[in-house]
């Protein structure tokens, strides 16, 4: 007799576990297929399991005990098709375990847990019995901690003695799905008088028979109003499971479609056909800053949306979403769901279930919206394609605009890679006709791009000023607020002294357990690791010789400080980390901006990200040479972005702005081209020293960093790691030897890498695969580091 055998991964962040056990699939779930999730028992527990295949076999062929699968989690397979592709795909590039890349697909990724549930018996309830009054019937099962918020324990223990309820004990996923409170018309004949709100609410009810608690607060009605229309029994609470709702609010009124130029026009053209063409396309989009390419976007979702397709909108930031949202909700309503690492359980929950159900045909989100069940995916669009932030900084360490374009492959459909500032690789790409190009060269009312000062920092020092603030940005400043226009300032450092260092022995004060300097907060009195995030007492005696100790330095925490003491008339805002650790608030600060409310947005990286801000005339760049100064291959290209971004803040109506960009170095070529504007002259210069010194877009990279808390035993790995991949290359790959990170300590563990570089790193990454994939949480592999 021939059993079904299902190949099953325990999801347990183990790698020792990174294999397959099998289960035999029993004729009550004889249903399920690849990609559901279940129970199975594990030793003396019970885990979630991943299906990765089925076969079949003959009974008496195998010579152990085959346990049974125990039960489903959801009632679907939670991993389609093209997620399980992608998640192969993304184990064998980025050289991760299969489990690890399938985890990131999970709304909770701590497996199972037991959990005690009734099952409700409605057949044999009475028909009045007050159970049905206060659930709903749709609910067949409460879990223990739900229902006991419903009826006492009392009441639970009758309804089991009457059988109403059966007690089950379930190992299911450890996310909730939340009951909601909810009333409903009891009794309209009523005798006697009701104040304006609790007829209100009648009325509605009148008309509605129940609405949620949530919803009516909403609608203006307060709790007292609610309890009061229940105490005189006009209606009645009660429970049932919450549906997937919008979280975004539909607007009444939609807005006009806004006129397009002809440059917009043509792009938009173009991008439609390979919509049209039902197959895979790279499009690079490079627009200048404030030409409009968000509208191109917009029009080609449109199109999607007509054919009922779907369209994913990548952007780099958690604060980009609420600007992209709000744009695109006034022309699309709710028909959007936004996906990102700060929503919670239940709202990543419903929002995925809106997608899988076809309720939401709009997705823009950070990194985690591309593990998505899709519907019909025709559409990939990635903003601000080269932005760092698309790195995952912890494992699997992908690439999501790389991710984008697998997931466009699978699903046949274009992806398009917008940017002023194209990355080189992808310009690279363009250039080479792997993907196609489209430009955009003008701003949309033809305004002039932003002048840009450069202002040499030295002359400043030798005319005695030591401060972060040339006078002539204090100058323009000034001139901006008297013209009733803003101003923006970028500063890529938090706090307000950002070190500390002994006046005898120069010893700068670093965190004890990271090779970090310690950043003064004036806010918190504090001093604080930017790298562990913890916070240390203030001192003012250095630690190795006893002596006086200086703080120095400027952070976004000084700077405001500074505008406040040189600039009293001008009020002033910080954007970092630091000030929009509530929710919403960093959305609230540049809604703040746009109303006026204040002159100045100052801030880290978060103010350079794409805010379209029409009367902003000035943008001061504090210092340019704080990003240009960072190791890595990549410096200049970050630099040359992120500052170019930030300049197209500036005049983006139909008044030319103006950026002052402060430098130490005004002559070095990253400074030059973006005073001029001139991307193309930038990319000669940085493609020649990529291919002198062979990085990419000429090579491919990967970077395996040993770590321990004992400096010596990574050395010991790293060097054994080093030799073994020395002695097993074959191909034309270069292997660096070990050397210290940068960072060389973080978290009390050293850090010691070995960087690989190659045109083709297959074999490669064969070797590393079959050799140190499971070795157990002291090595990271990361492919096509950007560090």
């Amino acid at each position: 007799m021939k059993i079904t055998i299902a190949e099953i991964l325990i999801n347990r962040p183990s790698k020792h576990l990174n294999r397959t056990f099998s289960y035999r699939i029993p004729k009550n779930l004889s249903y399920i297929n690849i990609g559901w999730r279940c129970v199975v028992p594990f030793g003396k527990h019970k885990e979630e399991g991943i299906i990765i295949s089925i076969r079949e076999i003959e009974e008496n062929s195998v010579s152990y005990k085959v346990l049974d699968i125990e039960n489903t989690i959801d009632s679907y397979n939670w991993f389609s098709d093209s997620m399980m592709q992608l998640a192969y795909w993304i184990s064998s590039y980025y050289l991760c375990t299969l489990l690890d890349a399938l985890r990131l697909f999970l709304i909770d990724k701590k497996g199972i847990k037991k959990d005690i549930s009734y099952f409700i018996n409605w057949d044999i309830i009475p028909e009045n019995h007050k159970i049905k009054e206060l659930i709903d019937i749709s609910v067949k099962t409460v879990r223990k901690d739900a229902i006991e918020k419903i009826l006492s324990k009392n009441n639970i223990q009758e309804y089991i003695d009457k059988q109403f309820f059966s007690v089950q004990e379930i190992y299911d996923s450890t996310y909730k799905r939340p009951l909601d409170k909810w009333i409903k018309l009891n009794n309209t004949d009523i005798n006697f008088k009701l104040g304006p709100k609790q007829f209100e609410l009648k009325k509605y009810l009148d008309k509605n028979k129940e609405a949620s608690v949530d919803n009516l607060k909403e609608k203006g009605f307060s709790s007292s109003v609610i309890n009061a229309v229940c105490d005189k029994n006009i209606a009645k609470y009660f429970y049932k499971y919450r549906k997937t709702f919008s979280l975004i609010k539909d607007t009444i009124k939609k807005k006009d479609k806004k006129i397009l130029t002809d440059e917009q026009n043509n792009v938009l053209k173009n991008i439609l056909k390979k919509i049209k063409e039902n197959k895979y396309s790279g499009i690079l989009l490079k627009g200048v800053t404030g030409s409009g390419k968000t509208e191109v976007y917009l029009r080609a979702t449109e199109n999607v949306l007509l054919n009922n397709g779907t369209v994913l909108i990548l952007v780099p930031e958690i604060s980009m979403t609420d600007q992209i949202i709000s744009y695109f909700t006034e022309y699309f309503g709710s028909n959007i769901v936004f996906m990102h690492s700060n929503l919670n359980k239940s709202e990543r929950y419903n929002n995925r279930m809106r997608i899988q159900n076809g309720e939401a045909r709009i997705i823009i989100g950070s990194r985690s919206a591309l593990f998505m069940p899709f519907n019909n995916l025709k559409l990939i669009i990635v903003d601000e394609e080269y932005d760092f932030s698309y790195k995952q900084s912890d494992g699997p360490r992908y690439h999501g605009r790389d991710v984008a374009k697998m997931l466009a492959v699978i699903h046949n459909c274009p992806i398009i890679l917008g940017a002023a500032t194209p990355s080189i690789s992808t310009y690279n790409s363009a250039e080479n006709k792997q993907i196609d190009l489209l430009e955009m060269n003008y701003r949309i009312h033809k305004t002039p791009l932003p002048k840009i000062n450069i202002i040499d920092m030295q002359d400043e020092y030798l005319l005695g000023n030591y401060s972060l603030f040339s006078g002539y940005l204090l100058k323009k400043l000034k001139d901006t607020k008297t013209n009733n226009k803003k101003s923006i300032l970028f500063l890529n450092r938090r706090g307000f002294f950002t070190y500390l260092i002994c006046t005898k022995c120069g010893n700068t004060v670093k965190c004890q357990h990271c090779d970090v300097s310690l950043v003064y907060h004036k806010d918190k009195k504090r001093l604080q690791c930017h790298s562990c995030e913890k916070f240390f007492d203030v001192i003012t005696i250095c630690p190795k010789c006893s002596n006086k100790l200086i703080y120095k330095g400027f952070g976004t925490q000084r700077i405001e400080d500074e505008i406040h003491k040189y600039l009293p008339e001008l009020k002033c805002k910080r954007l970092d980390i630091d000030s929009i650790s509530k929710k919403g608030s960093s959305a609230q600060i540049l809604n703040d901006f746009r109303s006026g409310l204040f002159d100045v947005l100052l801030g880290t990286q978060l103010v350079t990200k794409g805010h379209d801000i029409p009367d902003v005339k000035t943008v001061g760049i504090l210092n340019a040479d704080g990003m240009l100064n960072t190791p890595g291959y990549l410096s200049a290209e970050n630099t040359f972005n992120t500052l170019t971004q930030c300049a197209g803040r500036a005049g983006r109506n139909k008044e030319q702005g103006e950026v002052i960009l402060q430098t130490y170095n005004p002559s070095h070529y990253v400074i030059q081209s973006i005073a001029k504007h001139n991307y193309e002259e930038f990319y000669r210069k940085e493609i020649e020293y990529r291919k002198a010194l062979f990085y990419p877009p000429f090579s491919k990279l990967i970077k395996i960093s040993s770590f321990n808390k004992i400096y010596e035993k990574a050395l010991y790995k790293a060097n054994r790691i080093y030799k073994y991949l020395s002695q097993n290359n074959q191909n034309d790959v270069i292997i660096a030897p070990p050397y210290d990170e940068n960072l060389k300590k973080i978290r009390d563990k050293y850090y010691i890498s070995i960087l690989i570089k190659g045109k083709n790193l297959s074999s490669i990454k064969t070797i590393i695969r079959n050799s140190f994939i499971s070795e157990e949480n002291d090595i990271i592999i990361d492919v096509d580091p950007i560090y």
